[in-house]
């Protein structure tokens, strides 16, 4: 138990160091924050970390403070940048890029045939809603740039993704900070862990749903064929 306590105290800390450093008077701190952003979005998986110092920054300071009026701002510009980067080779490259990928990738192949479908209709909305479904980042970027989507279009999908994302993300620390202030041991380490475990279990849900929902699309096709 001892152990347990220092391992959550020795979180609590860390956590309370990093979230010190979103301030325009540590620049290179926010270059991190927005490169990992930006590398996020050409598929450099990172674990929920942007989300868990979302969370803390939120709780720790509230959700109209600098600090997290900051870094909403830094996420936004680096999650542009690598989706855009995404788009332009996806655009640039055409069908030589989709070829490469579908070697890669079965699974996401099948996931950008199914999204073009969608594009005809409101492109700004149905960027963001699948840019938020668990493992299907960077889908809308790829497909976008392969039907040469207006890029206005698609930065603005980008954009309200990330807003619907950190704005939740914010609501719930600040929820936990309303509402759980009266905790008598170490509340912001224990909420912490059960954020990670939160957002863990929500993710793999929609993952599966999604998963579901193709394998079931697949079925009927077959039937049709």
């Amino acid at each position: 138990m001892f152990l347990w306590e220092n391992i959550l105290e020795w979180i609590k800390s860390f956590l309370t160091y990093v979230t010190s450093g979103v301030s325009f008077s540590h620049p290179v701190f926010l270059l991190v924050i927005f490169g990992l952003a930006a590398v996020n979005e050409i598929g450099f998986p990172l674990f929920f970390t942007l989300e868990i110092l979302m969370f803390f920054i939120s709780y720790h300071y509230g959700p109209l403070s600098s600090q997290s009026l900051i870094i909403l701002l830094i996420l936004l510009l680096g999650r542009e940048l690598g989706a855009n980067a995404l788009y332009l080779a996806a655009r640039g490259l055409g069908g030589r890029f989709l070829d490469w990928l579908e070697k890669r990738s079965s699974r996401t192949m099948r996931a950008i045939e199914k999204f073009k479908t969608r594009l005809n209709n409101n492109p700004t909305i149905m960027v963001a809603l699948v840019r938020i479904t668990p493992g299907l980042l960077q889908v809308p970027s790829i497909t976008a740039g392969a039907v040469r989507l207006r890029l206005s279009s698609f930065i603005e999908g980008v954009g309200l993704s990330s807003l619907i994302d950190d704005v939740i993300i914010i609501f719930l620390g600040f929820s936990a900070r309303f509402f759980l202030t009266r905790m008598n041991t170490q509340p912001k380490t224990y909420l912490f862990v059960s954020f990670c475990c939160l957002i863990a279990l929500v993710w793999v849900a929609m993952l599966l749903l999604y998963r579901r929902n193709v394998s079931k699309s697949q079925k009927q096709k077959e039937r049709i064929v």
